[in-house]
């Protein structure tokens, strides 16, 4: 492990130069209200792909912790959150802004961010050989259990709640058998048509899911921007004054922090789930002249919300290196990278020198991106919430077409841009509905990988499923599966007992 993670610092040493670049954009992708952080690597994937793998997954890196900053900016000065997991900094942010405080604002947000990605960059370098090693003992039948449990852990964090959540994952892994059978050659699916063969392109389908209909999103809401007057010029004094002031709750920092790494591996919940738990937490921590300022413009929770934002990140890069499960929708897209070039996703990926190298080279970027968060974000924050002021309406369709081209240019087949398209269509339906995006791509993306193993365990087992109860890791991971699936449940159902016990008394006076 520590020739790995060695040979992953001189690695990084050989790309460093992109990750400026990457924070840059992502600030500048993160800055437009509406444009989430997998929706910007999805848009960027075709350039992602082009690169060696080393350089695409830490200039991914980048993207994805500079746009976690970004999205602050239209937060705090217009109200408008540039994603979901920016909706408790919109909150506290733009009240601070209206009272005059939003250039401290911007700071306390850079700071935070800040210090949650060096405490995340922290706890997956410190995990990642821990729970790589452990991951090394899985063989076929726990590879198909982790690829459930993250379907599951998907489904039960998901905003369509698990039923849902559950359906579209194995929706996924059913269209995911389109192609080629992985054991006897036969094609299943695929009407005919040469351009499915090798199955459905993966690429084309994460557009669609997660950039193409978030533009569609954006068309039906009016691709309008409201402005708010009343914003005040940053200055970078003002941002200054808030990164200072940030140090004046240590004790916010770390336990927003620690959220947001534990949220982070839990594959699925994602950024949202941890700012949203972190802003509870605050809450509930919070002194009682504290609390009645939450919601009218608190540090307190402006602070929990983009620390854990920033630390999530380093925490969904943990399921991601070490058991092939992304722990978000932007780690699904590194995830498509690290497939896409060929290297050992899952398990055994810290098992090979390469594999080793790359994993550690994405954990060290971290930091270096953190470093610039801090410099480039208090710079930009002066002048980069500007671009929140530009009409949504001249980028829509510049960015669509960006992802035709995205969509074309890996097979450079017309078939797949209207994959797509048709991808992008299904992706804004079942945001409009409450059912979760990606768990379909997730399932899409797995399927292979639960297939592949689930032939080998049977072939191996004789035709039985014997072995996937015979051995003591299966049966734990089984157990989490059941507790991933009915503890919730299993705690209603308490809860509602408990409940009609106490009231019977009630009603036997009445």
């Amino acid at each position: 492990m520590m020739n790995g993670a060695y040979d992953g610092l001189l690695m990084l040493l050989g790309v460093m130069w992109v990750v400026p670049i990457g924070v840059f954009i992502g600030m500048t992708f993160g800055a437009v209200p509406g444009l989430n952080k997998s929706g910007m690597l999805a848009i960027l994937l075709p350039v992602l792909l082009a690169m060696s793998p080393e350089m695409g997954l830490v200039f991914a890196m980048s993207l994805y912790a500079g746009g976690e900053v970004g999205n602050a900016f239209p937060a705090v000065v217009l109200n408008i959150p540039g994603d979901a997991s920016a909706a408790v900094t919109a909150l506290e942010g733009y009240q601070m802004t209206l009272r005059g405080d939003g250039a401290k604002a911007l700071g306390m947000c850079v700071m935070g961010s800040t210090i949650g990605a060096v405490l995340g960059g922290l706890a997956s370098l410190v995990a990642a050989p821990t729970l790589g090693a452990i991951a090394l003992r899985f063989s076929y039948p726990e590879i198909c259990i982790i690829v459930l449990f993250g379907l599951a852990a998907i489904a039960q964090v998901s905003s369509g709640g698990l039923a849902k959540g559950l359906m579209m994952g194995f929706a996924g892994m059913l269209l995911s058998t389109t192609g080629t059978d992985p054991m006897w050659g036969t094609f299943r699916g695929t009407f005919d048509l040469v351009y499915l063969f090798d199955g459905l392109p993966i690429i084309p389908c994460l557009i669609g899911l997660l950039g193409f209909s978030e533009l569609l999103k954006m068309i039906e809401g009016g691709i309008t921007v409201n402005r708010v007057s009343q914003a005040r010029e940053v200055g970078l004094k003002g941002v200054l004054a808030g990164m200072r002031e940030t140090f004046r709750y240590p004790f916010d920092l770390l336990r927003s922090s620690l959220t947001g790494i534990i949220i982070g591996i839990v594959p699925g919940a994602g950024g949202t789930v941890s700012t949203f738990l972190s802003y509870q937490q605050a809450l509930s921590w919070a002194s009682p002249e504290a609390k009645k300022q939450f919601g009218k413009g608190s540090p307190n929770g402006l602070i929990a919300g983009d620390t854990a934002n920033n630390a999530d990140v380093g925490g969904s890069i943990v399921p991601l290196i070490t058991l092939g499960i992304p722990g978000s929708s932007a780690a699904a897209v590194l995830l498509v990278i690290m497939a896409y070039h060929g290297l050992e996703v899952g398990p055994r990926l810290l098992s090979t020198a390469e594999g080793a190298s790359v994993a550690y080279a994405i954990i060290w970027s971290q930091f270096v991106s953190a470093g610039l968060l801090v410099v480039m974000g208090g710079l930009l924050a002066t002048f980069a919430y500007r671009l929140a002021f530009l009409p949504v309406n001249t980028m829509v369709p510049v960015i669509m077409v960006a992802a035709l081209i995205g969509s074309f240019s890996q097979n450079q087949y017309i078939f797949d841009m209207g994959v797509m398209v048709l991808f992008g269509i299904i992706g804004f339906f079942m945001k409009s509905y409450g059912y979760p995006p990606i768990a379909l791509l997730l399932g899409i993306i797995l399927g292979p990988m639960f297939e592949e193993n689930l032939l080998r365990t049977l072939r191996l087992g004789g035709g039985t499923p014997e072995l996937f109860f015979e051995r003591p890791l299966t049966l734990f991971l089984w157990l989490l599966l059941f507790l991933t699936l009915g503890a919730r449940p299993a705690l209603q159902l308490l809860r509602n007992y408990r409940n009609r016990r106490i009231g019977d008394p009630v009603k036997a006076q009445q």
